[in-house]
């Protein structure tokens, strides 16, 4: 099929009235979403996403959350739909087509914020002049806002009796997520060399995923079982960070006695550096203390947990790490330190999922100012800085 721009080099060649005429439908065609693209590179939709998939260095966990929106999402409903023909309107109808399907709002802004991270590849590869995404309003601050509102927070009591619940060698986890707000995968791998009790420190720099590269299967019924390849168990460092670097967490005293009466009474598994392992002397194992904890299995602990502690209520292994945040921000520490503690590589994501939960600014202000005019106290700059501004004459 001939493109726009062609038509449009075709009608240069002949007389300018054409090509004015073919500038105007090429710029037409852009407002609607129409995208020129060139000879051959005509493909379907799917096919740019698998190579966006692909390409670049996206951990693998993003990789399977790609491909999973490419399953659910994208085929279902483009179809064999090529790139250069999709415009706003299809966009706008597809959102529309995921929220019928039941999908939340907040689900639906991150699918679109994917795709559109597609037709932004297209785009850096020449595919097409522009993503048609640009062009579709999307409320994805409100979706978001109120996807983050629903955020739980366990009270103490609930952790309290869920954490009693749990197997004694796995109560400690629980204090690590709501005590210095780990993941449950940061959690899992944490080892004895990452506490530094007498100063008050945990430092993070590694996390248990499942998606790890298993060995060549050998016989005839392991290549015949293909399935759970590449997903194996595995220990590596923090995804988004580098090699080197981790993240200092404070460790409260409470938390550090726990950890020493874990170590007292558990001890330590010793994991040397090999396939999918990181050297270390890990606090948490399988049952039978073979091998590191698998998520599967915690998820199913966790469960049984939940329902033992009869709490009227699910409460997720997330939560506590919430319980964390909002104990912190709600007494008010600094949200740049929590985003520190949290893993949160922008202090806007932090503040962005917590900000209903912190002080309000004009309480604390008057709170503040209260205290300095009932109870006395000089607000005032230190003195080194009210000589510097005489001497410079300064009026601030």
């Amino acid at each position: 099929m001939t493109s726009i721009f062609q038509n449009c080099k075709a009608g240069e060649k002949n007389q300018k009235a054409s090509a004015d005429t073919c500038a105007a439908k090429t710029e037409r065609g852009n407002e609607l979403g129409v995208h020129a693209v060139r000879e051959g590179l005509r493909i379907p939709l799917v096919r740019v996403f698998e190579e966006f998939i692909s390409a670049g260095d996206t951990v693998t966990g993003s990789k399977r959350n790609y491909e999973a929106s490419l399953n659910r999402n994208i085929k279902p409903y483009f179809g064999d739909q090529d790139l250069g023909s999709v415009n706003p309107a299809d966009i706008q109808g597809w959102l529309t087509w995921m929220r019928e399907q039941g999908y939340e709002d907040s689900t639906t802004v991150v699918r679109y914020r994917v795709l559109s991270s597609v037709f932004n590849y297209a785009v850096n590869r020449g595919y097409i002049a522009r993503n048609p995404c640009h062009r579709v309003r999307v409320k994805q601050a409100k979706a978001l806002r109120r996807s983050k509102k629903r955020i739980q927070i366990p009270t103490l009591d609930e952790v309290g009796r869920l954490t009693a619940e749990l197997p004694e060698q796995l109560q400690l986890l629980a204090w690590l997520m709501c005590g210095c707000g780990l993941r449950i995968a940061e959690a899992l791998a944490v080892t004895s060399g990452q506490f530094d009790v007498e100063e008050g420190v945990l430092y993070v720099d590694r996390q248990i995923v499942a998606d790890g590269e298993s060995e060549e299967p050998r016989t005839r019924t392991q290549r015949a079982h293909t399935r759970g390849r590449d997903r194996a168990l595995r220990i590596r460092h923090l995804k988004w960070r580098d090699s080197d670097e981790g993240r200092e967490v404070p460790l409260s005293s409470f938390v550090g006695r726990k950890v020493q009466e874990h170590i007292k009474r558990h001890g330590t598994f010793r994991i040397e550096e090999g396939r999918n392992r990181m050297t270390g002397d890990y606090l948490f194992t399988n049952i039978s203390r073979t091998n590191i904890m698998s998520l599967a299995y915690m998820d199913k602990v966790w469960g049984a947990a939940v329902k033992a502690a009869e709490l009227g209520r699910s409460v997720k292994k997330h939560w506590l790490r919430h319980f964390f945040a909002s104990a912190a921000l709600s007494r008010g520490v600094p949200v740049s330190e929590v985003a520190e503690w949290l893993g949160h590589t922008d202090p806007k994501v932090t503040y962005g999922m917590y900000a209903h939960l912190m002080p309000e600014a004009p309480a604390r202000l008057r709170s503040v100012m209260d205290s300095i005019f009932e109870e006395g106290g000089d607000p005032g700059p230190p003195l080194e800085t009210e000589r510097l501004g005489e001497a410079e004459g300064c009026e601030v």
